[in-house]
This record gives structure tokens, sequence and C-alpha cells, in this order.
């Protein structure tokens, strides 16, 4: 499930939707229990309400796992090459300014999809981190590396060191804690911390400039 782009600069999951008749693949119960955790929390996860919400029965699911717990590591695996080795490489694909790549990522985060940065999935992680120590690294590692694409993106857009590193984190503080505060589904909210993140997060040229010119004249 790597990501790649819909046209519009926003990160896609390829989903893989069972066919009747079709033995589930590997990568279909990845997608279901990503689906699921989008909802529900890590601890409510059990085999039964899984099949019944992607409609089909057991079958498969011990071709692919012997757990539940390799499900869920399964899952884990997937979020962490999502989020840190498929965007970077997305990056480097994609054709734009720094400032422009930095923008559309803050529009991938705010969007209402499950799975992308800050998203409900991502949420649910983050509390199973809080009681798993092992899920915590996992999860502390993920947030280094993405911290680091985003500082070099702020670094490459003309800010300084001590400012790409502050942007870094505020971007992703932002990502993350503004679908905690400011998200409801509806497409004024969405909207209205485009029109935030935007003002405070993306690099302005002229700014970055004066900045620039300001700290020459520091004694």
């Amino acid at each position: 499930m790597s990501p790649g782009s819909d046209g519009h600069g926003r990160l896609m999951t390829k989903r893989v939707q069972p066919s009747e008749g079709r033995r589930l693949s590997r990568e279909d119960w990845v997608a279901g229990a990503i689906a699921f955790l989008s909802r529900h929390s890590v601890g409510s996860l059990r085999l039964d309400l899984l099949v019944k919400q992607m409609g089909v029965t057991k079958g498969s699911f011990y071709w692919h796992f012997d757990s539940r717990e390799e499900l869920l590591d399964a899952v884990l695996d997937s979020w962490q090459r999502r989020m840190t080795r498929d965007i970077e490489a997305w990056l480097n694909n994609a054709v734009g300014t720094p400032a422009e790549l930095l923008r559309r990522l803050l529009h991938i985060g705010i969007s209402s999809r499950p799975d992308v940065p800050g998203g409900p999935l991502e949420l649910s992680l983050r509390d199973w981190a809080r009681r798993d120590p092992r899920v915590d690294k996992i999860v502390m590692r993920v947030d280094a590396e993405r911290l680091r694409i985003l500082k070099t993106l702020y670094l490459n857009a003309g800010l300084t060191e001590e400012n790409a590193d502050a942007h870094a984190l505020l971007h992703m503080s932002f990502v993350v804690g503004g679908r905690m505060m400011l998200f409801d589904g509806e497409l004024g909210t969405v909207e209205k911390r485009w029109r935030i993140g935007e003002a405070f997060l993306i690099p302005n040229p002229t700014r970055i400039e004066k900045q620039k010119t300001s700290s020459k004249r520091t004694p």
C-alpha cells in the first residue's frame, strides 16, 4: 500500500477491493485492519468484528497471519513505511518548489482520509503507543524521520537551521494536534485549518529575506 498522487498533490493509498469468490490477500486484511483502527481503538480489534466490517468470513486470515498480534504488526509496518520511505520517495519525484511541496504535505495531513499523516489511524496508533513501550519506540522513530524530512524541506525553502527545526516541529504538531481540536468533518473546518497552516507554516520568500537581513545586522 504505497502512496501515489491523485493529481491534486494528495498522497493516496492503494486499496485492494476483495472480489467475490477470491481469497483475500495479506494486503486486503491489512487494509481492513487500517479501516477498522481508523474508527476504533487497538484494544477493540477482534477478528469477528473485523470480518463483520469487511463483509467476509475468516477464510484466508490464517493463511496470512498466525494471530491478531501479527496483523497489528503488519499494520504498524505499513504505517511506518508510508509515513517515512514512501513519503520521501513521493517528494523526490514530485514537481514544485520546497514551499509548494510543504503546502501539498499540509493539505494531505488536513484531508479527511483516515490513513494520512496525523489522520485517524495515526491517532489510534499513538493511543496504543501510550500503553505499549515497543510501539512507542516505533512511533518515536517515525516522528524523528518525519521531522528530518520536513526540516530538509524548510532548509531548502531558505530557512535557517534553527528556524527550519522549529517549523518542522510546528508543522507536525499542527497536523497531529489539529486533528484532535479542529476536525468535525465539515468542509469549512478543513478550509479553516488550511488557512491557518498556510499562514504560519508555509515559507514566504519576502519574509525569509527580511529575517536574513535582520540577522546580519544583529551584532
